[in-house]
């Protein structure tokens, strides 16, 4: 039997406490109330008892097949009184199409009359009327004389083999150890009626705590401290493979539990320690602690020795999983720029949204290609697909594209030869490709497209320019098509955003809306950098396909020859452990030549941190970029390692390269950020002038 009750904020009904045999199963702990195909369903919204039997329900939902192996009958009554209803009680037979008799009916209807009856002082005294996460559940007491001693052990165990099969059909759903950790805490502590428990896996030689409750933090201080020849419990259980009992005499468990205000220090407990394990190899531990009430916990160690090969594997999956995915996201990571080029005249930088949907790989591109002819090529495309092979054809076409670009080919043409090239490689896939060309002294731009959304083109007044080529269809469809690409002019200031249908809910033949554009730029304030993290967090909150989504963002700022009066750049190479010193140097040589001697100390000072952190942390060459503008200085270093900057010290360390962190860059900067961008990140931060 179960009773259901609401569950807070959602139009579904949750199991809120059950009585179960030891094999008894057929129990769903979250029904829809508007699926009527459910009897508790339909008895909470008409007020009356229903019947329904378990083919009726797979036949519009086959995963009750887990929970009902074999037919059951389902009878349903309201738990209602005083003209409130607060749930439902529910009865399940063994047996297809089993029938119901009338006085079978009344009496499920009269026993949800009485419950209802003892809910109305509890509800009127504030008691929750909803449903928990996990339902309370007792042994049905059913009449067998002829059992005895056994008979009862096994009603005892019935809620610790309920609350386990629970587990078995959930964790492999599971995608992340945080699920997994924190289904497992929920069930030990609701279903195992225990008072404490940790999960830990073995990582460099010492066991990490991955998920707690109840315990003291001193407790788990000292497990994460301790080493493979400590005595503690969780290593002993290790090392000889199997579960161990520490009862509340023994002292190496003693100070474990966190008191609350409903126990005290002189409460006792019983501990289980259990090894976990896949295989013969032993990965962590599962300890649960029980308030010794006299319990002989046989059942609670049974359960708990079905429980940890369960928790192991699905450790194990995830792991594997987690693994193949990273492998997976770099292969992508690496087809992608490590860093845009530095270009005088035009600020440029990058996004990439990847699917968190499992190990499917995108096709999405980008590239920013400058010129021996002192132009710049931009493109960006998406090729057909999530697999390998879709990642592959990319890398083709951005190679492709960067050999055409260097030649000095027009967008148009580009876009012909790489159609033609993909064609006669016959990989049954097909790309869209957006292509432009800027001239940066003039301001001119022509732009081509296959099938791809062509760029946003918003100038410094708010306005949009007209940049709508002929939208050709998507490389590898028809080798022979001529595309054609048309010119625009822009001004100092223009944004040019290029981007792939993954972004902001965008699908195939969608664009982006200039409003979208306008919002990331008023909150942003014209920030490139800052416009970029707006847009990828709007992106994050909007319902979008499960697509990548690659974005391009680059702002002409003025012809290069005069932009090179105002732009330094150095870089510096990986591991160049006098790297800080030298930009540090060149730092002062730059604001001296621009007569922004007021600004070296606290420049040197932001600058050697951003750099110290790139140089320990990304593992990458470092590329150091600074631009005086009219009304403020702004220095970029940028990395290939798209994890943000982090804290490399203490805020004591003052003789250090570096150490007082990125809090020092918060306080002192008019301006920073700390930006993913693609296969790396950009950290930046602005000073005024004056």
């Amino acid at each position: 039997m179960a009773v259901y009750l609401p569950v807070p904020n959602e139009p579904m009904l949750g199991a809120a406490a059950a009585a179960v045999e030891p094999l008894g199963i057929g129990l769903m702990e979250r029904l829809s109330i508007n699926d009527d195909v459910y009897p508790s369903a339909a008895a909470y919204r008409t007020g009356k008892p229903k019947v329904a039997h378990s083919i009726d329900i797979l036949g519009k939902h086959p995963e009750f097949a887990v929970f009902a192996p074999y037919p059951l009958t389902i009878a349903s009554a309201p738990l209602e009184s005083a003209g409130k209803r607060f749930g439902t009680i529910s009865a399940y037979w063994p047996g297809i199409f089993r029938q119901i008799h009338s006085d079978e009916l009344e009496r499920l209807a009269a026993a949800g009359r009485e419950i209802a009856r003892e809910l109305v002082p509890l509800a009127a005294a504030g008691v929750s009327m909803q449903a928990g996460e996990v339902p309370l559940v007792a042994p049905l007491r059913t009449a067998h004389p002829a059992g005895g001693e056994n008979a009862a052990r096994e009603a005892e165990a019935a809620p610790f083999l309920y609350h386990v099969q629970q587990l078995a059909l959930r964790l492999p759903r599971a995608f992340s150890l945080g699920d997994v950790v924190d289904e497992v805490t929920r069930r030990v502590v609701a279903g195992l009626r225990a008072r404490a428990t940790v999960i830990t896996t073995l990582e460099n030689g010492r066991l990490r705590v991955v998920g707690a409750s109840g315990c003291s933090q001193g407790f788990l201080r000292d497990l994460e401290a301790s080493s493979s020849r400590s005595d503690m419990p969780e290593e002993r259980a290790m090392a000889e493979k199997r579960q161990l009992f520490f009862d509340p005499a023994d002292p190496r468990t003693r100070g474990r539990v966190e008191p609350t205000a409903a126990s005290d220090d002189a409460e006792e407990y019983v501990w289980v320690v259990s090894p976990l394990s896949v295989g013969t190899r032993v990965f962590g531990t599962c300890s649960i602690g029980f308030t010794a009430d006299g319990r002989h916990f046989a059942a609670e160690r049974a359960a708990l020795n079905a429980l940890t090969p369960l928790l192991g594997q699905a450790f194990e999956r995830i792991r594997a999983h987690e693994a193949s995915h990273a492998l997976a996201r770099k292969l992508q990571q690496t087809l992608l720029p490590r860093m845009l080029p530095s270009i005088p005249g035009l600020a440029a930088t990058s996004r990439y949204v990847p699917t968190s949907s499992g190990l499917e790989l995108g096709g999405d591109w980008y590239d920013l290609i400058r010129l021996q002819t002192g132009g710049v090529t931009a493109v960006i495309g998406d090729v057909q697909g999530h697999s390998t092979a879709a990642t592959v054809v990319m890398g083709q076409l951005r190679s492709a594209v960067r050999a055409y670009a260097t030649d000095g080919l027009s967008p148009g043409k580009l876009l012909r030869r790489t159609n033609r090239l993909l064609a006669e490689l016959n990989t049954g896939l097909f790309a869209t490709c957006c292509c432009a060309w800027l001239d940066l002294e003039t301001g001119r731009m022509r732009v081509a497209t296959a099938g791809h959304p062509p760029p946003l083109i918003r100038e410094m007044s708010g306005s949009y320019l007209d940049s709508r080529p002929d939208v050709g269809p998507p490389l590898g469809i028809d080798a022979e098509y001529e595309y054609t690409d048309v010119g625009v002019h822009l001004e100092p200031g223009t944004l040019v955003a290029f981007y792939t249908d993954g972004f902001l809910g965008t699908g195939p033949g969608h664009e982006m809306s200039p409003g979208v554009i306008d919002a990331a730029y008023a909150v942003s304030h014209g920030q490139l950098e800052a416009i970029g993290d707006e847009l990828v967090k709007r992106t994050a909150v909007l319902p979008r396909a499960a697509d990548d989504a690659a974005l391009l963002l680059l702002r002409y700022e003025e012809p290069s020859a005069q932009a090179r009066h105002y732009v330094r750049r150095l870089e510096i190479p990986r591991r160049d452990l006098q790297g800080v010193q030298r930009a540090r140097r060149s730092l002062r040589e730059w604001l001296s030549a621009w007569n922004l001697q007021a600004l070296d100390d606290e420049a040197q000072l932001l600058l050697s941190e951003i750099v110290t952190n790139a140089l320990v942390h990304a593992d990458s060459d470092v590329d150091l970029r600074i631009r005086r503008y009219p009304g403020h200085l702004r220095v970029e270093v940028r990395d290939s390692d798209p994890h943000p900057a982090i804290n490399v010290g203490s805020p004591g360390e003052d003789q250090a390269e570096g150490g007082r962190g990125m809090m020092i860059v918060s306080a002192l900067a008019s301006a920073w950020g700390n930006s993913p961008s693609g296969r790396g990140k950009t950290v930046w931060f602005e000073l005024p002038l004056y």
